[in-house]
Formats: structure tokens, C-alpha cells, sequence
């Protein structure tokens, strides 16, 4: 269904407009209930450069985890947190940013797909489906949100500058493209958008040309490039700087082959969760997705028949509806830098890299549903509201998930029981919550999935030694030093067993090889003066007290502990 009479119909697309807002909204209203949960802690709540006890600007050269450098939604938080510093106001703002979000893949599908309805059924389902609510729900999925709401911004003030006067042409392009490099500084794959910005030049331009297709393409990567020379000084690279752990991504230690045999398996469960998002999942890391070792896997070949059965029935299905081209391509573009299949990146899969190419699938669906909906509108207008309140149901649902760490790795475990990081992650919840029973028996299954986990053999160990049995913690603190030498935490129980036992010589050595692999953490640097204290060295106590106040701060558990011990160190040097 096209709209005959363009300019009739401003009116309503304002309507669905509001529409489209107002579905966007309700699924997620819950999550402003929720806490923080999962990495809000490291990279938001504990973190001092956003909660004020350094600098918000020294986020513009810091990395928060190895190749992440996303400086403008980093900053963003340190914004959140002058306002308000609980997870309320938080919660809002990724509502907020989600909202705007499907506003844009509404007033884009408007202009791609030249269709009033296509653009409701493209915008409403983009609004509610349930694989947006871990980028949505947990507040770091913030960087999705943002970095899509510039991408399509730019796209829309690109959109704006192709019908636009020749001086206002130059401003929306200006905009286009300054939107695109804070894309880009929101999160580093939206560059892969840059694609983008000529095949919508094409799908629009009947008489198009290749010299402005070759214009366009270097003025977005110009642009783009802003970010790149930013990135590389702090990150020391273009993509990850090192390989991943094999626990996040088995991927980055495997072969080529591999690689790309078990990436086009998690490319099929990424169009299987679009097309029915039940089993969703915060972490499918190893073992949940085993590599596909040999063409021979039976995955594999499940995968590649189904991925090439879709792909021949868009390509016929492309010749009655077009439009189903241009909505390919705004699936498969944004998926280029985040698939493992050009080089591997921190993660083997996560739902929240759907957010952006969604908008493709949604898209897809619009066009199907314009093509469709000639004939019995009102039928198709019925499905459509039966999918979108069943989709906002379950994001309803999925949302609670993220309420806390301890509902989040409980649903996570449930989802993903092959995971060894699902299994430490809930472990680690329960025994924050007392339940040391079950936090041990979860950390065992962590190892028994892979047993050179060296957090999990520490959480073993902790276990024992919050109940009290100092030996048995010793014998697994010592096994996770024997698989990671450089845990530093490790280092630290150690030496406070020993310390607390009076042996200073050995606790000494605990706390100094702990320092080598870790030279600013602050608790060891504050044990260590409190055992050169009690061997009498009073010099190089105070001196590492001193020290201890030049540190740059960590998270605010671990201050915490090391500012209690510096007190009391203090008080025995004076």
C-alpha cells in the first residue's frame, strides 16, 4: 500500500508517529524499576570518573575494555550522574534514547519504502521487539542505543539535504555528517554505517552517479576518520589490541575456517531470534556455542542450507517487491564489524548487536506487509497487532530479567546451562546474596565446562574462605595462580592468610608479586605497608601511604576496603 496523495497524508503519519512513540514506550516502563545490574557497576557505578571523583573528561582517553573506546556515550553517564545519581534516571534516559530511535526507523521507512503503512508496521515492530530489551534494559546497552539514534539521524539529515535548497543543503550535510562521527564516538561499529549513506543515495536517485556515490562514500569515511585518529592513539589500534579470553569469545583462538563455519552458525540463531525471540540470552559465551571444528558439523550444514534458502527466497521475493533489497542491505551492512567474520571481536554473540541491523529486519516487514496489505487491509492490520502486543509482552517479561545480578544470571543460567561464564557470573550473584551452597556448586560447573577458569577456581576458593576454612581457600587460590599467574586478587587473599597468620615474610611476597602484575591496586599496595609496619619498616609504610594518594581511583568496593586500611595503617605510623 503506497500513498497515492503524498501530501494528504502528513497529518497521519504524524499520528502514527505518535503512535509509534507510545508502543515504543510501554513495553519498557517496568525497567524504571530496575537497578544496576551486570557491567553498570564496573563502567558506571563504581566507576569514578563518572560518579565525580576524577575528571568526566579523562573518559576521552580511556578505554573500558579492551577495543571499546566509546567516549561520547561514557560521557554521557558522568552526564546522568550530575543529575541524578540513582538508577532511575538512568533507566529513562535508554527509554528516552530507544523511543527516538524507533521514531527515526519510522520517518526512514516513510522515505524508503514510500508507504504510510509500511513505515507503522516497520516502526511499530522495530518499537517492541523483544530482542532490543538487553540493549534497552541494562544501562550499557546505552551505547547501542545511542549509536543507532546517529545513525539514523544522519541518515534522515542526509534524506533532508538531497531535497533541500543549495545553503541549507550544505547544513543538513553538516549535520549528516557531524551526527555520523559522533556515531561513531558512541559506539566504534557504527562505522560499518558508512555503507549506508550511498545505497540510500541509490534506492532514491533513479538517475544516480557514480561520481556522487564516490563522493558520498568519502566524505562519510572522512568522517568517520575523525573517530579512527582519535581511537588509535588511546587504543593503540583499530580493532581489539589483543585477543579476547577464550571464555568471551572462542573465536579470536581458533582458525580461519573455524571461525567463519561457527560465525555463519550464529548469523542463522540471529535471524532465528528475529524471527521468534523466546530463548533470549545475556551471554552465550563458551561453551554455549561450541566452534564448528570440520565442514562436517551438522550445525554447520543446518546454518548454511538455511542461510542460503532465505537469501534465494529474498532475491525472488526482491523481484515482486523491491524494496526488500534496500532492507537486506540495512541488515547485513551494520552486522559487517560486530559478526566475527572480517576479524573476531570481544564477544561470540549478544542480542543487543541486533539493535541497529533490526532496523533492516524491521524494514523487511514493512515492505512485506505494504506488498501484502492491497487486499484485506483490516486483516493485516489485525496481525499486526496481534505480533506487536505479543512481542511487547515478552519485552515486558524480559525486562524483569534485568532488575538486578541476582534475577539477571539466574534467567541467564537458565538460558544459557552450557556457558562457563553464565555459571560463574550466577555463582557469583548467589554468593553476594549469603547462598555460599549454591555459589560453589555453580562455580564447580564453571570449571567443569572449562577448567583453566581462573576466576572460578578464586570463587571457589572465597567461598571457603568466607566460611572459615583458610586451608582449603589456600589450595584454590593457589590453583587459579597456577592457571593465570597474574591474578592479582588471588595475590591479595593469599597474602592476608598469611598476614593474618603472622607470617610476614610470606605475605610480603604475596603482596609483591601482586603489585607486579597489578602496580595500582590500591588494597595491595595497602596491605603491603601494613606488613612492612608490622615488621617494623615505619619508612616504607608511610611511604607507600603516600603513594597509596596518588593512585588513580578504582571502583568504589575496592576504594572502599583500601581507604579502611589505610586509616588504620595511618594511625599505627603516627
Amino acid at each position: 500500500m503506497s500513498d497515492p496523495h503524498p501530501a494528504s497524508t502528513d497529518a497521519r503519519r504524524r499520528w502514527l508517529a505518535l503512535l509509534v512513540a507510545a508502543v515504543a514506550t510501554l513495553p519498557y516502563l517496568n525497567t524504571l524499576g530496575n537497578g544496576f545490574a551486570f557491567d553498570d557497576f564496573f563502567l558506571i557505578r563504581w566507576h569514578p570518573m563518572v560518579t565525580g571523583s576524577e575528571s568526566p573528561w579523562h573518559l576521552l582517553t580511556w578505554v573500558q575494555v579492551p577495543g571499546a573506546y566509546r567516549p561520547l556515550t561514557m560521557l554521557s553517564y558522568a552526564a546522568n550522574e550530575r543529575v541524578s545519581d540513582g538508577p532511575f534516571g538512568y533507566h529513562l534516559v535508554n527509554l528516552c534514547l530507544h523511543v527516538l530511535v524507533s521514531l527515526g526507523v519510522f520517518w526512514l521507512a516513510v522515505r524508503l519504502l514510500r508507504s504510510s503503512f509500511a513505515a507503522a508496521v516497520a516502526g511499530l515492530l522495530f518499537a517492541t521487539h523483544p530482542v532490543h530489551t538487553e540493549a534497552v534494559s541494562n544501562v550499557v546497552g546505552r551505547a547501542e542505543l545511542l549509536a543507532a539514534a546517529l545513525v539514523l539521524g544522519a541518515l534522515l539529515a542526509f534524506l533532508r539535504a538531497e531535497r533541500a535548497r543549495r545553503r541549507w543543503r550544505l547544513v543538513w550535510m553538516a549535520l549528516s555528517l557531524l551526527a555520523f562521527a559522533a556515531a561513531c564516538f558512541a559506539k566504534e561499529s557504527a562505522f560499518a554505517a558508512v555503507l549506508l549513506f550511498a545505497i540510500t543515495y541509490i534506492w532514491l536517485t533513479p538517475q544516480w552517479r557514480v561520481s556522487r556515490v564516490a563522493a558520498l562514500l568519502v566524505l562519510y569515511t572522512a568522517a568517520g576518520a575523525i573517530y579512527l585518529g582519535a581511537r588509535v592513539p588511546v587504543v593503540g589500534a583499530l580493532t581489539i589490541p589483543g585477543a579476547p579470553s577464550l571464555v568471551d569469545n572462542p573465536l579470536a583462538h581458533v582458525d580461519g575456517a573455524t571461525r567463519l563455519r561457527t560465525a555463519m552458525i550464529v548469523l542463522w540463531q540471529y535471524l532465528s531470534m528475529l524471527l521468534l525471540p523466546v530463548n533470549l540470552t545475556a551471554d552465550s559465551s563458551f561453551n554455549e556455542i561450541p566452534p564448528a571444528f570440520s565442514f562436517t558439523d551438522p550445525r554447520f550444514a543446518l546454518a548454511g542450507a538455511a542461510l542460503v534458502t532465505v537469501a534465494l527466497l529474498a532475491a525472488r521475493a526482491t523481484r515482486r517487491i523491491p524494496a526488500l533489497a534496500i532492507a537486506a542491505l540495512f541488515l547485513v551492512v551494520p552486522l559487517v564489524l560486530t559478526a566475527n567474520v572480517l576479524f573476531p571481536i570481544g564477544t561470540i554473540k549478544a542480542e543487543r548487536l541486533l539493535y541497529l541491523p533490526s532496523v533492516g529486519w524491521c524494514l523487511a516487514w514493512g515492505a512485506l506487509a505494504a506488498a501484502a496489505g492491497r487486499t484485506r487491509p483490516q486483516v493485516w492490520a489485525a496481525l499486526l497487532a496481534v505480533v506487536v502486543t505479543v512481542y511487547a509482552g515478552r519485552s515486558w517479561a524480559r525486562n524483569r530479567d534485568w532488575k538486578d545480578n541476582l534475577s539477571l544470571f539466574s534467567a541467564t543460567l537458565a538460558a544459557s546451562p552450557g556457558s562457563a561464564k553464565a555459571q560463574h557470573n550466577a555463582a557469583t550473584a548467589l554468593q553476594g546474596a549469603g547462598n555460599l551452597d549454591d555459589a560453589l556448586l555453580h562455580y564447580r560447573r564453571a570449571l567443569e565446562i572449562y577448567p583453566e577458569y581462573a576466576a572460578a577456581a578464586y570463587g571457589v576458593g572465597h567461598v571457603h574462605h568466607l566460611r572459615g576454612n583458610e586451608d582449603r581457600a589456600m589450595q584454590w587460590y593457589l590453583r587459579a595462580l597456577a592457571i593465570d599467574p597474574s591474578l592479582a586478587k588471588a595475590h591479595l587473599q593469599i597474602g592476608l592468610i598469611r598476614l593474618n597468620h603472622g607470617e610476614y615474610d610470606a605475605a610480603e611476597a604475596a603482596f609483591r608479586t601482586g603489585l607486579e602484575t597489578a602496580p595500582d591496586d590500591p588494597e595491595l599496595v595497602v596491605y603491603l605497608g601494613t606488613v612492612l609496619l608490622a615488621q617494623g619498616d615505619r619508612w616504607r609504610a608511610l611511604n607507600l601511604v603516600r603513594y597509596f594518594a596518588t593512585l588513580p581511583p578504582t571502583d568504589s568496593e575496592t576504594m572502599e576496603a583500601a581507604r579502611y586500611a589505610q586509616r588504620e595503617l595511618e594511625v599505627a605510623v603516627r
